[in-house]
C-alpha cells in the first residue's frame, strides 16, 4: 500500500525539482536549449518537467501496436518527439498504464489516447509523417 503513495510522491519531487533548475537557467539558455531539441520553450519546459513514466508508456504504448520505439525515434525522430510532448501533458496516463498493464491497450487507446490517429496512421503505414 505504501509504494502506491510513495511512487507518485517520489515523481512529483522530482519534478519539482527540474523545474526548479530550469527556472535557475538563464532565458537565452532555455531558449537554446528548446531550439537544440527542435521544441518550443513551454514544450521543452514540460517534458524537461514530466515524470518519467509518461516516456516509458509511450514506449510501452508503442511497442504493444506493434511499433518499434528505437526505430520510429531513429526514423521520425520528429513525430516521436511530438508524441511525447503530446504524452508529457497527458491527462489520462493512469488508463494508459492500467490498459498496459492488462496487456489490452492495443484494443483500448483509441477510447483514451491523444496520440491515437498517430499511433493509428503509423500502425498502417502512413508515409505522411515522413
Amino acid at each position: 500500500m505504501t509504494m502506491r503513495f510513495a511512487e507518485p510522491a517520489r515523481h512529483w519531487l522530482r519534478a519539482q525539482f527540474l523545474s526548479r533548475e530550469i527556472d535557475a537557467l538563464d532565458p537565452e539558455t532555455i531558449s537554446q536549449l528548446a531550439r537544440d531539441n527542435a521544441l518550443a520553450e513551454s514544450d521543452f519546459r514540460e517534458l524537461a518537467t514530466s515524470p518519467d513514466t509518461n516516456a516509458e508508456l509511450l514506449r510501452q504504448q508503442l511497442a504493444q501496436a506493434g511499433i518499434d520505439p528505437d526505430k520510429l525515434a531513429h526514423t521520425q525522430a520528429s513525430v516521436m518527439r511530438d508524441m511525447a510532448v503530446i504524452c508529457s501533458g497527458c491527462s489520462v496516463a493512469r488508463r494508459c498504464r492500467r490498459t498496459l498493464n492488462r496487456q489490452d491497450a492495443v484494443l483500448h487507446y483509441s477510447q483514451y489516447c491523444p496520440n491515437a490517429h498517430t499511433i493509428d496512421a503509423l500502425r498502417v503505414g502512413s508515409t505522411q509523417f515522413d
